[in-house]
């Protein structure tokens, strides 16, 4: 009663209050409530159990009859291709209706050695280089149009790739309304902390693509392992960022759906180096706002059939930095005993993500650090997208 009265006695207290308020609530919307009632909602469609029993079931009464191509596309990947040569190899998938396509970026490496040694000792397999490296939207276009496939599968040469796999893809994309199907990216995290946290967040990542899936239909796929048909497949533009998402979201205009397929699987060793997995967050996050400017129908919810989830899991979660300032900010210029208390817990909160900077790490740190550093990103990929300072680069790996 007495925090009511002061607040009462004093507007700009009232109207910080409200601020703060807004701005924790924007934040617990987007990280939390979000994910829960998308669960709750997706716990209505069909189920995961079902879905997985339909696949299984479709792959064991049903003869591979789909020719599929597989498109890599490569920049100084020597050190990678041997294993993901050798998991090739081994997928389960009739030979004579699958092929190879690899398109050499620029490589200054080994790769072209080792690729053109892979492709002379297998039919169906085809690579291609040139000179100067160009970004992979490129390399994809290129290699989309030296495909024969019926069906497009995008891999990345780092990844070694499950044997299923490309069974799994095809038979869900048999099924009706479904354009594009993305795999299940499943990282260790045994290199450090960093990798553990590079984990932490993608299974909570991936939660989300699993309910948006199950509900309709997620907004993008994971880049190193989807497929689509290849009538379906309209050329990249060369200064594309995210191949992943501007393929799906072609297809998501055209009333089709990209589904989530957890038996095709294909793993990574998540990224060991915090200033580098900063940098691929950065241009992920600057990629989201060139999609958004290229596909401005995302935000009309007559077009959009993913409206909700698309603003909800993309575009909230690029405002959350500037909500967390605008809550510092009010806690600051607040002078009420409630916003002292919460500009406190504030700058212990802040306290605990520079302890997870500096090492001194444990779950709490953990969780904290990588909030921290994905708002980050956001900011620079925004400054970044709108000082035109985004280009097309190949991780080093």
């Amino acid at each position: 009663m007495v925090q009511r009265q002061t607040a009462g006695k004093n507007p700009v207290g009232v109207i910080m209050t409200s601020l703060f308020l807004i701005a924790v609530c924007f934040c617990l919307y987007t990280y939390l409530v979000f994910p829960m009632v998308l669960h709750w909602r997706a716990s209505g469609s069909r189920s995961v159990a079902e879905n997985r029993s339909s696949v299984d079931e479709g792959m064991r009464g049903h003869e591979a009859v789909d020719s599929v191509s597989i498109v890599i596309a490569a920049h100084n990947e020597a050190r990678n291709l041997p294993a993901k040569i050798a998991s090739l190899d081994a997928l389960d998938y009739p030979a004579e209706l699958l092929e190879c396509v690899f398109v050499s970026d620029g490589s200054s490496d080994e790769t072209v050695a080792l690729l053109k040694q892979a492709c002379a000792d297998r039919p169906g397999w085809h690579f291609h280089h040139y000179e100067e490296a160009a970004g992979k939207p490129t390399a994809l276009n290129l290699g989309v149009a030296q495909a024969s496939g019926d069906i497009i599968v995008f891999m990345d040469a780092r990844q070694r790739v499950a044997p299923p796999a490309i069974r799994a893809l095809v038979s869900r994309l048999a099924e009706p309304g479904v354009g594009a199907v993305s795999g299940e990216l499943v990282l260790r995290g045994d290199l450090g902390d960093e990798a553990r946290n590079v984990g932490l967040y993608w299974r909570y990542e991936k939660w989300i693509r699993d309910n948006e899936s199950r509900l309709f239909s997620t907004t993008g796929a994971t880049g190193a392992l989807y497929a689509i048909r290849r009538a379906d497949y309209s050329p990249l533009p060369a200064d594309t960022l995210l191949d992943d998402f501007d393929t799906p979201v072609r297809l998501l205009g055209q009333g089709m759906r990209t589904v989530l397929e957890s038996g095709a699987q294909i793993f990574d060793q998540a990224e060991g180096d915090s200033a580098q997995e900063f940098r691929r967050k950065v241009r992920t996050l600057a990629g989201n706002f060139q999609s958004f400017a290229r596909y401005p129908w995302l935000f009309d919810p007559r077009r959009n059939p993913v409206w909700w989830q698309f603003l909800s899991h993309k575009v909230c979660r690029l405002l959350v930095p500037y909500a967390l300032l605008l809550a510092l900010l009010a806690s600051v210029f607040g002078d009420t005993p409630f916003l002292h208390i919460m500009l406190v817990c504030q700058l212990c909160f802040y306290g605990l993500g520079l302890l997870g900077f500096f090492g001194m790490t444990n779950k709490l740190t953990n969780v904290i650090k990588i909030f921290l550093q994905l708002n980050a990103a956001a900011v620079v990929g925004a400054w970044q997208s709108l000082s035109g300072r985004r280009a097309v680069r190949w991780k080093t790996s």
